[in-house]
């Protein structure tokens, strides 16, 4: 495998041969229907890989109305295909414990990009500025029934700067079309791209330059979605992802900088203090829990693309998805940092793409009292936390990656009265559970399952748990493995 890939097309070719990627040459209508194919495919694949039952990827090479685009999806949403963009030795063995690591080895060991020159850049093969763009010459999809438009940034980056420090943050945000050059999406004040616009641009009267990058190589795409800190480069942390500078250039009308291999690269400005109705959408919790609503918008200068141009998207819903797995990867290796920083004597983190990252499971030891609140005054430190509606603490012996185990935990460890704790600050515009009012005040609650048990129980108190790795001797466990085909059973 070509490991670091340089675009998105390279990775797609490999994904070919490993027999994760299908494409479909059919004739495919961009109004739901590749929405709706996306979404089972999501559905079906679970986040296992083609080899274990998943579903692949998929290219869809003829678009209805469109027939220089294609449209790609499903490329992050199960664990191999996101440890082959990241190198893993072994991706079929992948773990996502694995795939937290390498997430903080790269973390650990930024590289600076490169800078190349407009003409060697890939995405500067057609140019169209001003009155001449137009957004729906791109095959933005409708992708849910009941979505408020055609969106056409679902799985891309958002490159915007810090106008005092210079620093350059590159997120995921959604956009949706308005019209020929303007498109509209949720902006969340505490997240980093929009609170550059909300904290600093807006109260000045300026306008906010961006960049939207889609379909870049693979890593730009999943550290998009990843938790790097505030004025940390997510372009230094590709680097140290790839091992190798990652390849940038400028863009047309402001100095923001895009990876140089994006398929798409659409430019322009957000003004202040003007707002459109934007939404609603399916999101990444498994409902469409925002409303339409004001949100500021994005006017368009400039669209630079490749020939025969290639558009990401990601079609969010129940698990699991590309945010499950590359969101829930990001998201807990910040979260198992974080927790060793403040000497909490953690096993393993998991943010559950089983449960559209809804779910963070900490396994720890419990040398003290009340470690489950300990635990989450770290946790709350994280920004991150606030898109998370529920967390389950529990001792180390829990394997938070199985889901069955982690299921089992939560309905025998937590005590009713004394196991459940609800917590009430900055809350989550797009919580399901939530009021229309505490998604639109970001007041809606959240809640804490402490599965560890009381430290200062006897031993004797503890049950013992029945399964086979625990209430049986090795001996026995041994006879029964090895004479396991004996008994003529698989």
């Amino acid at each position: 495998m070509p490991y670091p890939y340089s675009d998105l097309r390279e990775f797609l070719e490999d994904l070919k041969k490993e027999g994760e990627l299908a494409e479909v040459d059919a004739e495919v209508d961009w109004n739901l229907e590749v929405g709706a194919i996306t979404r089972r495919l999501s559905e079906m694949g679970m986040g296992r890989s083609v080899k274990a039952g998943g579903t692949p990827a998929v290219i869809f090479n003829k678009i209805k109305g469109y027939p220089d685009y294609r449209i790609c999806a499903v490329t992050h949403s199960n664990v191999k295909r996101v440890a082959m963009m990241s190198g893993h030795p072994d991706p079929d063995k992948a773990t996502l414990d694995d795939l937290q690591d390498i997430f903080l080895e790269a973390m650990d060991n930024p590289i600076k990009p490169v800078v190349v020159s407009k003409k060697d850049a890939p995405c500067k093969e057609n140019k169209v500025f001003g009155d001449d763009c137009n957004l729906y010459d791109l095959p933005a999809p409708m992708i849910h029934d009941g979505d408020g438009g055609r969106y056409l940034c679902t799985f891309h980056l958002v490159s915007q700067k810090d106008p005092d420090t210079g620093w350059t943050n590159w997120g995921m945000y959604r956009a949706m079309i308005h019209d020929r050059r303007t498109m509209g999406g949720i902006m969340i004040p505490y997240q980093q791209g929009p609170s550059l616009y909300f904290e600093k641009y807006e109260p000045r009267n300026e306008p906010m330059p961006f960049a939207i990058a889609i379909a870049p190589d693979p890593l730009s795409l999943f550290y998009a979605t990843c938790p790097v800190p505030a004025g940390v480069s997510e372009m230094d942390v590709i680097g140290g992802a790839r091992k190798k500078p990652l390849e940038v250039v400028q863009c047309e009308t402001c100095d923001l900088l895009v990876p140089a291999s994006s398929e798409i690269v659409i430019e322009g400005v957000i003004p202040p203090k003007v707002r459109v109705h934007e939404g609603p959408f399916g999101e990444y919790t498994g409902y469409r829990a925002s409303g339409r609503a004001l949100q500021p918008v994005y006017v368009v200068k400039a669209i630079t693309y490749r020939n025969n141009p290639i558009l990401t998207m990601s079609n969010m819903g129940v698990p699991v998805d590309d945010c499950d797995i590359a969101c829930g990867i990001g998201w807990a290796a910040k979260y198992k940092r974080d927790l060793q920083r403040d000497n909490v004597p953690v096993k393993s983190v998991n943010v559950m793409p089983e449960a559209s990252t809804n779910l963070l499971v900490i396994s720890t030891k419990t040398p003290y009292p009340r470690m489950a609140q300990r635990i989450m005054a770290t946790v709350f430190t994280n920004p991150v936390s606030q898109f998370i509606s529920s967390f389950l603490i529990v001792n180390e012996d829990v394997d938070v990656f199985d889901p069955v185990k982690v299921l089992h935990a939560l309905v025998t460890r937590v005590h009713p009265e004394n196991g459940v704790h609800v917590y009430h600050q900055t809350g989550n515009p797009l919580a399901p559970y939530g009021s229309l009012e505490e998604r639109l005040s970001l007041t809606a609650p959240q809640i804490l399952y402490d599965g560890t048990w009381p430290v200062d129980w006897p031993k004797l108190n503890v049950p013992p748990l029945s399964s086979f790795k625990t209430i049986y001797p090795e001996e026995t466990q041994n006879k029964v493995l090895k004479r396991w085909k004996e008994y003529g059973l698989k």
